[in-house]
Order: structure tokens, then C-alpha cells, then sequence
């Protein structure tokens, strides 16, 4: 048996185009979350002086981008499975691009929400689910470091289109900086979309990891391969403990986690000043790089589920500490410490999302688990909004996001692998 086993894949014949599929996906994932998700927390402040804006209302428009998010990826995340990423990367990366440009006209709230509503849905399908989707198709057995790889643009993005977007905005002011931001994010993701993306391996005859099979029935004589392939519905997913371990830890998590993105320019900036406040951004985005690639190495070969908790326990204690001292060693600790968890977490929820339930239903179960982990990532910013402007201080809300955090670790232990209800 175990010869058989050992005989299951071949290398393949010619190059594996999924390592391209890998520079694809870090590619667009280094404009979408550079500039649709950590440059929130720069043009946050610029909203509110301009229109004179409470940091709550701001903070709430912001929730409902997180929130729509949540529910757009649960309609896409089915028809992302059903016809491929390749045209919702474009059409998305052009909704996003007229959205962020048109925040320049917008002089009224109901114009702020209006915008941030339509902006979500093309962020939605330019960020997480169909890059990790196209990883998930693309790889089983190197999944994990391969999503490292990708995902490394996430943080690429911090580094260098944060200080980007804060240049900007300081030297040609807030309309230009939108025109320009826009721009680039719809030539680079369309480009790539249209140049790389591929669906799935068999689209050109190969298979998954850049392995080939020597005869028929192979994909079944690996018992880890072979639960990669059951087809999950929805209605069957949730009725796992799996399911709802990843959903609600992840909300918690995230809660902390957004809560913190949004407001970290403005937190720091009471101790470091705008300017550098707006550079510990690319701190915690290059910190979250150098985490995600050493995890990368050897996550293939450790149970998910402690990475997840060793992540947000982490996290927490960066969070609680800053709660309480505001010495600036301590400050720009935390930031790093934050940032080295950061990363990981963000590519462990598709990790141990594609360990549960495979491949060919992945979009549409992280779609189903990003409904209800979105609204801790919408609420946590405009919870601490609405504290700070109570209280004048992050310190009562970096106490909850800190308790959130903590709580996630024991609620992530029971996402084991459930048995598939067909057999």
C-alpha cells in the first residue's frame, strides 16, 4: 500500500504555472490591501479635517466597507468557485478605482456611506477570496508555503503604498492623491488579471503542486488528496464544529485586528507625530512579511490550529500593552510584535479553511465564514471610534480588542477536520 502511495504523483513533464499563479496573486494583493486596506487609517484623519467629521462617523463608513465586504463575499464566493476570478480581479479593480476617485467630490454623509457601500464590492473581488481561491486549486501538499508567497504582497502593500498614499496626500493633497491611487490600482490589477490568472491546473493540462498522475484513479490513493476533493454545500459546512471554531475565532480576532489598522496612524500620532506615525505602518506590514515567510517554511508540517492560537495570543498581549504604557521603545515594540502576528493570521483562516473543506467548494465556504467574520473587522473600528470619542483615549477599546484576542485561542482548538457528511 504504501509503495502505492509513495507511487501516487510524478514530477510534471513541464514547468508548473502555478508558481506564476503565486506571483499573480502577490501582485494583486499588494494593491488591493496597500491601498484598499491599509490606507484607511491615512486618509481617515484627512476626511475629518476636511469636512469637520466626528473619527466615529468616518470609523462607521468604514464598518459598513468591512460589513459589505462580508456579505458581498458570500454571493461571490459561489460563482468565484462556479467561473473563476480572472474577470470579478477586473471588474472589481475598476469599481474600487472610480470609488476611491470619487471620494474627492463627496461633501455629505450619506455620499460618504453611499461611496464606501459600492467601494467594498470591488474590493471584495480583488483581495482575499480569489487570490486564495487560485492558491487553494493551485496546491494541496505546498499549500501553506505557497500561500505565504502570495500573501506576502498583502504586507508589501503596507510597506510601500501606506508611506506612498501619506506622501501624497501631504504633497499634492487629497484629490490628486485619490486620482493617483485609483489609477494604479486598476492598471496593475487588471494587467495581471488578464496576463496570469489561470482557474485551476486542468485548465492547462496539469495538476495540482506540479505533480501528474501515471495512470488513472491516482487523485484517490492519498488520503489527504482525495478529501481535498469532496464537494461541501453551505448548508452542510455549517452544520460543523469546524465551521463556526474558524468563524467566530476569526471574528474576535479580526476585530482586534482592524480595530488596531484603522487607528494605529491616529493612535500613534498623540506620541510620534503624523509622519511617523503613518511609517510604523510599514513597520507592522514588514514585520507581517518577514512572520509570514519563516511560518511559511515549515507551516505544512504543523498543526494549523496552534500557529492560529500562538497568532492571536500574541497579538493580545501587543494589544493590552499598549493600552497601558505609551513609552516610545515600547510603542514601536508592540508595532513589530503586532505586525510578525499579523501576517500569519491572515493567511491562516484560508489555511485551515482549504484543510477543512477542500478544494472545489473553498470560495464559497470562505465566503459563508467571511459573513460572519466581517462584522467583527467592521464593528472593531467603529467600536474604537465611538470609545475614543467618549473617553478621548484607545484605552478602554484596546482592552476588549485585547480580551477578543484571547478568546479566539480557545474557541480556535475545535477546527479539526470534519468527517465529509457523503460517506
Amino acid at each position: 500500500m504504501s509503495e502505492k502511495k509513495n507511487q501516487a504523483f510524478l514530477p510534471t513533464e513541464k514547468k508548473f504555472y502555478g508558481w506564476w499563479i503565486v506571483f499573480a496573486g502577490s501582485m494583486i494583493l499588494f494593491v488591493s490591501s496597500g491601498i484598499g486596506f491599509y490606507s484607511h487609517s491615512v486618509i481617515l484623519d484627512p476626511l475629518r479635517n476636511l469636512h469637520a467629521w466626528s473619527k466615529g462617523t468616518i470609523s462607521a463608513a468604514i464598518t459598513l466597507f468591512f460589513f459589505t465586504n462580508g456579505i458581498t463575499g458570500l454571493i461571490l464566493g459561489r460563482w468565484i468557485d462556479r467561473y473563476g476570478p480572472k474577470w470579478f480581479l477586473v471588474f472589481g479593480s475598476i469599481v474600487f478605482g472610480a470609488c476611491l476617485y470619487s471620494l474627492r467630490w463627496v461633501d455629505t454623509i450619506p455620499q460618504l456611506f453611499a461611496i464606501y457601500l459600492i467601494m467594498s464590492l470591488g474590493f471584495c473581488s480583488t483581495a482575499l477570496i480569489p487570490v486564495n481561491t487560485l492558491i487553494t486549486n493551485w496546491f494541496i501538499h505546498k499549500r501553506g508555503l505557497a500561500m505565504s508567497i502570495a500573501n506576502t504582497g498583502l504586507s508589501a502593500g503596507g510597506v510601500i503604498l501606506v508611506p506612498l498614499t501619506s506622501f501624497l496626500i501631504i504633497q499634492l493633497g487629497l484629490d490628486k492623491a485619490l486620482l493617483i491611487l485609483g489609477s494604479i490600482y486598476v492598471l496593475i490589477i487588471t494587467s495581471v488579471s488578464l496576463l496570469f490568472i489561470k482557474h485551476r491546473p486542468s485548465d492547462i493540462n496539469q495538476y495540482p503542486d506540479g505533480l501528474r498522475q501515471p495512470h488513472e484513479q491516482t487523485i484517490e490513493n492519498t488520503d489527504k488528496t482525495k478529501s481535498q476533493m469532496n464537494v461541501w454545500t453551505r448548508r452542510q459546512a455549517m452544520k460543523t464544529m469546524a465551521f463556526w471554531s474558524i468563524a467566530l475565532a476569526f471574528m474576535l480576532a479580526l476585530a482586534g485586528q482592524i480595530a488596531y489598522l484603522v487607528h494605529q496612524v491616529s493612535f500613534l500620532s498623540q506620541y510620534l507625530g503624523p509622519q511617523k506615525a503613518a511609517a510604523t505602518v510599514s513597520i507592522t506590514a514588514g514585520a507581517s512579511i518577514l512572520g509570514r515567510l519563516v511560518l511559511g517554511l515549515f507551516v505544512d508540517r504543523w498543526d494549523n490550529r496552534h500557529v492560529i492560537m500562538c497568532c492571536v495570543l500574541f497579538q493580545g498581549m501587543a494589544v493590552i500593552t499598549l493600552a497601558f504604557y505609551d513609552n516610545i521603545i515600547i510603542l514601536y515594540m508592540c508595532t513589530l510584535v503586532f505586525g510578525l502576528t499579523m501576517g500569519p493570521l491572515l493567511m491562516m483562516q484560508s489555511l485551515i479553511t482549504g484543510e477543512c473543506f477542500g478544494i472545489p467548494s473553498f470560495a464559497s465556504v470562505s465566503g459563508s465564514i467571511g459573513l460572519i467574520t466581517m462584522p467583527g473587522a467592521a464593528f472593531g473600528p467603529v467600536i474604537a471610534g465611538m470609545i475614543f470619542d467618549m473617553t478621548q483615549s484607545y484605552q478602554w477599546s484596546f482592552i476588549l480588542f485585547a480580551s477578543a484576542s484571547f478568546l479566539s485561542a480557545g474557541i480556535i482548538y475545535f477546527a479539526r477536520p470534519p468527517v465529509f457528511p457523503g460517506k
